[in-house]
């Protein structure tokens, strides 16, 4: 008896266990759910907007709310495009900011596009030149989602924003292009940007409606197709030969000037030279007769011996004998300083 009363308390006890233990888990499991609903509910009630993201705030298929960068003037400077005829962005309210934003859940959706600057590339595309010239060319933009609420209801996404820059982009900046010749388009890069420069802004205005705008927009690479490289190079080759004989003319007209003027400045510097030789020597001369004035006045009888011993000595040379007689007046001086008797 007592046994059977020991087994059936274990018994009732370990039921009673086991319910608690049931009891407790299903209080866990409801407050796990519990938990984890929250955790939806809270995530589904914030939105994070990154530095580099703006967000167009969605309910009912129909934009509440757009959140641009700080500083983002657009929105404001063109109200006319929230107000547009089927824009479908009357009264909705535009935010700036960035970081955490509340949203009703599971009733609102956001849509998140980067608000930094993105790149287009092109493939490559045939041009003509003004007169008829052929080129291949790619081309790259830089462009961003100015209003993102616009971006949304007339592109929705990178891709078909990409799709419509590839529509518009090649044929408008062709037909500027198409109005630049060969040297211009090649070589001359402030006439090839003033041609851009017009494509572009005929391209934002084609865009103006998209919530796209285009910062720029550059050619990346220029070729000459295959079928003209022969001809290319031969009037490459032409131009640098005409180019080379313009700087061979020129060279040789410096040289012969230069020549020129060298032999003009020498004989300005020989004339002038004999003109100081001759003025010298015949300052030279009047000085050497006023010497020989003042000598022949302090001293004539010298002065007529010296004149006698120059005399001779322009007369006679090694191989001369000169005969006469002792009176001769060129022998008198002589004669009388040897002999004074």
């Amino acid at each position: 008896m007592n046994d059977n009363f020991s087994y059936e308390f274990k018994q009732q006890a370990a039921r009673t266990a086991a319910k608690a233990r049931g009891e407790l888990a299903r209080k866990i499991a409801l407050w796990a759910a519990a938990a984890v609903l929250a955790v939806i509910v809270l995530s589904s009630s914030m939105v994070v907007v990154g530095e580099d993201e703006q967000a167009v705030v969605i309910q009912f298929g129909a934009v509440k709310e757009i959140i641009v960068a700080p500083g983002n003037a657009y929105i404001k400077n063109n109200p006319d495009l929230m107000n547009a005829e089927g824009a479908k962005l009357r009264n909705v309210a535009v935010t700036e900011g960035k970081g955490l934003f509340l949203r009703i859940p599971f009733i609102t959706e956001v849509r998140k596009y980067k608000s930094k600057l993105l790149t287009y590339l092109s493939q490559n595309e045939l041009v003509h030149t003004l007169e008829k010239k052929q080129y291949e060319i790619s081309m790259f933009a830089q462009w961003h989602i100015a209003n993102p609420g616009l971006f949304y209801i007339t592109q929705g996404n990178i891709e078909n924003a990409e799709k419509l820059l590839d529509n518009l982009i090649y044929p408008t900046i062709i037909q500027n292009i198409n109005q630049l010749t060969s040297d211009e388009l090649v070589s001359d890069k402030a006439k090839l940007n003033a041609s851009l420069a017009r494509g572009l802004d005929a391209l934002n205005a084609q865009m103006r409606d998209s919530g796209i705008v285009i910062d720029d927009i550059q050619i990346s690479s220029t070729m000459v197709p295959a079928s003209n490289l022969n001809s290319t190079y031969e009037r490459m080759i032409a131009n640098r030969a005409k180019e080379a004989q313009r700087l061979r003319s020129e060279g040789m007209e410096s040289y012969e000037k230069a020549v020129a003027d060298a032999d003009r400045e020498a004989r300005v510097i020989e004339a002038e030279a004999i003109e100081r030789s001759e003025r010298t020597q015949g300052e030279g001369d009047a000085e050497a007769m006023r010497i020989y004035a003042q000598s022949y006045a302090n001293d004539p009888e010298f002065y007529r011996y010296w004149r006698s011993l120059q005399a001779l000595e322009a007369a006679l040379d090694g191989n001369t004998t000169l005969v006469l007689d002792k009176n001769h007046p060129m022998w008198k001086h002589i004669l009388e300083w040897i002999d004074p008797k």
